[in-house]
This record gives C-alpha cells, structure tokens and sequence, in this order.
C-alpha cells in the first residue's frame, strides 16, 4: 500500500475515534442519572464503561468492515486513539460548557414554577 493510502485510512481512523468520544458522551449522561460515582452504584459505572469499551470496539470493527480497510494495522488504533483525544480537548469541553448552560436554565425554571406555586397557594389561603 502507498504512503497516500495509508494517510487516507489514518484519517480516518482519526474520524472514527472522534466518533467514538460522541458515543462516550452518551455513557455519560448515563452515569450522571444512575449517580455511578458514589457508594454502592460503583459497579454500574464498571458496567457502563465495559458496555462502551464493548460498544466503540464493535463500531470499529463495523466501520473499518465498511470502509474495506485493507488490513489491521498499529496506525490504525493509534487513529481511534488521537480522533478520541481530539474530541475530548475540543468537542467536549464545549459540550459541558452547554450542559451546564443547560441545566442552569432548568434549575431557574423549576426554581421560578416553585415560587409561582407557592405564591398561589398563599394567594388562595389569604382569600
């Protein structure tokens, strides 16, 4: 294979790590709702980590399957490796700078219904 070849299957390589760290974000946001970090739940994050580790080999195969990658080799898993880098520095700080833009938003919204309805409920007790 030619040096031109080999860039091409390197990139992307690249762009399916980079893939594969949008695919992280959604075990994310499962360990936020199952609260994985703390006490007993430990092993949930375990699980979800191996389920992810399972689900970004999966993917890679199926991806490099499609795009007839000719064969394995080390240049190849150092790409997954780099595009999930690549995604953790750039994509994923800007992902949780929206998430807690987000979550702001709705902790003020419930924050606002709360004291609309104890509002209310102190309006009908004055009437």
């Amino acid at each position: 294979m030619d040096t031109k070849g080999q860039l091409t299957y390197f990139l992307l390589s690249v762009a399916v790590g980079f893939v594969g760290g949008l695919l992280y974000e959604i075990f994310v946001v499962f360990r936020i709702l199952f609260s994985c970090d703390k006490g007993k739940r430990k092993g949930i994050g375990i699980g979800l980590d191996v389920a992810f580790c399972l689900c970004f080999t999966i993917w890679c195969i199926y991806v490099s399957f499609c795009l007839r990658f000719p064969d394995f080799r080390g240049y190849v898993c150092w790409g997954w490796v780099l595009g999930g880098i690549i995604y953790l520095i750039f994509l994923h700080r800007i992902l949780a700078i929206l998430e807690n833009v987000c979550y702001n938003v709705l902790v003020r919204m419930a924050k606002k219904a709360k004291s609309k309805k104890k509002t209310l409920k102190k309006e009908r007790k004055d009437i």
